[in-house]
């Protein structure tokens, strides 16, 4: 069976809800007993067993007395049940950060040149760390300078022009000696700086004077930079500290 007509088999007659019928039964052996435990009408649960054993073309369930056996094909569907519970039990653990408030925040600042290579890393970084708040906020040279000054910010993503380097690796990130450096900020800078070398990494002479201040190794330099190093323009920040 192709993969789209066995997603359209399970997926298109709400399977969940009739699978959750059909383990309650499997496992009481009687509707009237599944029905009370689901707070289920009696022909409401009947019919879920019916839909269910159309929908997968076998018999479930045979008589025995006043009770309900599996069958066969029953046993072998009850045992794909623990399999899927335990499936969404696994998924449920994972998604359980994203659900719980965040407990820190992280703030940002960048300028509209380096918006895109900002919005990446800050993307990654709240991938890697939900229980992190993220703000972003994208400011002018002028404005961003002046924040940095005031410490109003984290970290700082700034535009820098060197030559032979694409678009997409001429920034900066730094942080202000105005505010103490917390533990957001520290591992946003080394996550930034240890990067290997591609769309969102900082390397060449770029990366020199940050990397030192993240607690992290410079990257490698770019190849195009190793046959002309160009001279990178310089830009004023506000003193950096270490990350302790």
């Amino acid at each position: 069976m192709s993969t789209t007509k066995l997603l359209r088999r399970y997926f298109r007659h709400g399977i969940l809800p009739q699978l959750l019928v059909f383990e309650a039964v499997a496992r009481l052996g009687s509707v009237t007993r599944a029905a009370a435990a689901l707070h289920l009408a009696q022909p409401t649960v009947s019919v879920q067993l019916k839909k269910l054993a159309d929908a997968l073309d076998v018999a479930l369930f045979e008589p025995d007395g006043r009770r309900l056996r599996l069958t066969a094909a029953g046993r072998s569907l009850c045992e794909s049940c623990a399999e899927l519970r335990e499936c969404l039990s696994r998924t449920d653990e994972r998604l359980a950060a994203w659900r719980e408030p965040a407990t820190e925040h992280l703030l940002l600042a960048a300028e509209p040149d380096v918006r895109e290579v900002a919005t990446r890393l800050a993307d990654a970084f709240r991938s890697r760390h939900p229980e992190v708040k993220v703000t972003l906020n994208i400011v002018d040279r002028t404005d961003l300078l002046a924040r940095c000054t005031a410490g109003t910010d984290d970290v700082y993503v700034l535009a820098l022009e060197v030559d032979g380097l694409p678009a997409s690796r001429r920034f900066s990130v730094t942080h202000a000696s105005g505010r103490e450096i917390g533990p957001c900020a520290a591992l946003f800078l080394r996550e930034a700086l240890s990067r290997p070398a591609g769309d969102d990494a900082v390397t060449g002479e770029a990366a020199v004077g940050t990397a030192a201040d993240a607690g992290a190794e410079p990257a490698a330099p770019a190849p195009s930079a190793t046959t002309e190093k160009p001279a990178p323009r310089r830009v004023p920040t506000a003193p950096r500290t270490a990350v302790r």
